[in-house]
């Protein structure tokens, strides 16, 4: 199902921010052949040269990035055009979290083994300003009666790890082994985070993380679209 806004700007440009290789630059002139929308490359080891034009929708290849990158990127992206639409590629699941919450007007996230198709189809709906309820699209625009009851929740960065642990299935051991911590260390983490969420077990703080990253996805997404 979609859903047209027409008060989205057709986009202009589309930039993909990656490491310059055969296959980013097929994938660029794949995008442009299919999309009709002009699509060059940016290196992301390189500074942006100008001002991105409004409507601009970035396609960024998380998987080149490390931590220090994707924070740079993360600010230059803040101070560029209001009008921006922000698409997280080859994303892998510990990425989906923390990070993803930093991303300015972030509309979709695209998994490192969804297929081609599949990328292309939720960057058409994306393009086209709909609602897309395809898997590995975290949608642009949701239900916002609930938008508010989050936002005084404050969680340290190592927090967010562990939940991110967590919505993987991961035991207290396999958390402990992950972060280089111990289990006794995890579970102090994990009182803190229960407290800080009001929640009672595990299942629900895996629970308030899925509808807390979709609820902070949505607000900074729709600061684009309004």
């Amino acid at each position: 199902m979609f859903q047209q806004d027409s008060g989205l700007s057709a986009p202009q440009q589309m930039i993909i921010i990656t490491c310059p290789s055969v296959q980013s630059r097929s994938f660029a002139s794949y995008l442009t052949e299919t999309l009709s929308v002009p699509v060059r490359l940016q290196n992301i080891t390189k500074p942006l040269e100008q001002r991105l034009p409004d409507g601009c929708i970035v396609l960024f290849d998380i998987a080149v990035s490390n931590k220090k990158l994707t924070g740079i990127w993360c600010d230059i992206l803040q101070t560029q055009t209001d009008d921006l639409r922000v698409i997280i590629l080859n994303s892998a699941q510990q990425h989906t979290l923390f990070d993803m919450a930093r991303w300015p007007t972030l509309c979709g996230i695209f998994s490192y083994d969804d297929s081609q198709e599949h990328i292309l189809a939720g960057i058409k709906a994306i393009v086209n300003g709909e609602v897309s309820e395809l898997p590995g699209t975290i949608q642009a625009y949701t239900d916002e009666r609930d938008s508010d009851r989050y936002e005084n929740i404050s969680l340290t960065e190592r927090e967010y790890e562990i939940l991110n642990e967590l919505r993987c299935g991961a035991s207290n051991v396999d958390i402990a082994r992950a972060l280089f911590i111990s289990e006794n260390t995890v579970r102090t983490h994990l009182y803190n985070i229960f407290r800080k969420l009001n929640v009672k077990n595990r299942t629900q703080a895996v629970s308030w993380t899925n509808a807390s990253l979709r609820d902070q996805t949505t607000r900074t997404a729709q600061g684009a679209f309004n």
